[in-house]
Parts: C-alpha cells; sequence; structure tokens
C-alpha cells in the first residue's frame, strides 16, 4: 500500500524534467523549484493482509491518517530538485523498481521537446493504481503538469488530483541537492 502511494508521488517531478522514449523535454540542466497541489478524495482500505498484522490501535490510527488526507482540501508543497544531464538522459519508464510484487504497464502517450504524456497502471495483490500524467516545457525554463491518481485498496478507492509548477532556477545544484 506504501508502495502505491510513494509510486505515485514519485512519478510527478521526475517525469516533469525527464522525457520517456527518444525525446527528452527541451529544458535546462540544473536546479529546479517545483510547487505541486493536490487533492485527495475517498479513503484506501488495508489490504487483508496488512490488516491482520495490525493491532486494533494501529489500524484506528491508519483510519483516521486516511481520513485526513482525503479530505478533499487542497495541499500544496515547493521543494528543490537537482536535474542533471545523466537524470535528464534517463528513461523513467524502464527498469524502475516498483518492488517484488508491484507489476506495472506504462504506456508513453506523447512524447515531444515540450510535452509528454504517460499512463501507468499497477498492480499488488489486491492493490490497484491507475496514474496518468500530463507535461507541458513552454520554454527551457519552465515546465507546468497536471494528472489524475486512482489507488484502490482493500475494496476502498481514492482518487487525487495533480497541478504542477516548475522553475528552474539556477545552472549549479547546492550539495545534497537530489
Amino acid at each position: 500500500m506504501k508502495k502505491m502511494i510513494a509510486l505515485g508521488v514519485a512519478l510527478l517531478l521526475p517525469l516533469a524534467l525527464f522525457a520517456g522514449g527518444k525525446i527528452k523535454l527541451n529544458v535546462k540542466t540544473g536546479l529546479w523549484q517545483t510547487t505541486t497541489t493536490r487533492t485527495v478524495t475517498g479513503g484506501m482500505g488495508l489490504p487483508p493482509e496488512l490488516a491482520a498484522e495490525m493491532t486494533p490501535a494501529q489500524r484506528a490510527r491508519f483510519e483516521a491518517a486516511a481520513k485526513k488526507q482525503a479530505s478533499g482540501t487542497p495541499r500544496t508543497v515547493t521543494h528543490k530538485d537537482c536535474l542533471t544531464p545523466e537524470k535528464l538522459a534517463e528513461d523513467p519508464f524502464t527498469d524502475k523498481s516498483h518492488g517484488d510484487n508491484l507489476k506495472c504497464q506504462e504506456t508513453l502517450i506523447k512524447s515531444t521537446a515540450t510535452d509528454l504524456e504517460v499512463r501507468e497502471l499497477c498492480t499488488d495483490g489486491s492493490s490497484k493504481s491507475d496514474i496518468h500524467l500530463s507535461f507541458h516545457a513552454d520554454s527551457p525554463e519552465h515546465v507546468t503538469g497536471s494528472g489524475t491518481t486512482t489507488v484502490t485498496v482493500g475494496g476502498r478507492q481514492m482518487n487525487s488530483t495533480m497541478k504542477m509548477d516548475s522553475r528552474w532556477t539556477s545552472a549549479t545544484c547546492p550539495a545534497g541537492t537530489n
């Protein structure tokens, strides 16, 4: 379950900066600042195998956290990441480590120097996720994007929408920036 959530979140920024397939987005390398607003509705259930291992108190804490996250209130975060030439040359849709049980099928819908659109369907036992992301580089220093994610776990469904705005800030990255 944590893998499904992490997968959705982990894909947001890298996909904005990297190109899938053979065509890379025409963006500068260096330090990028990204602001992402995400809205979550619905709630994820617990896979039966995980629920069986939890105490009633642990299940109650999980339910409370899931309810808080799925309030439908938009949440905005801003962070900085370093885009190196090596990262820009990578294809994020191959050789990813999703975990032993997570099986994913990626579909590259569009890949040009200015646009990237992908869909990824993943399953892990009774858990499923459907992620659809679109990004547009309107200049080498600015990328916008949007996406939707549907995750079904334990018979319950969580939906999220994402809007992001990423701006190049400098050609060099401070130490410790990924």
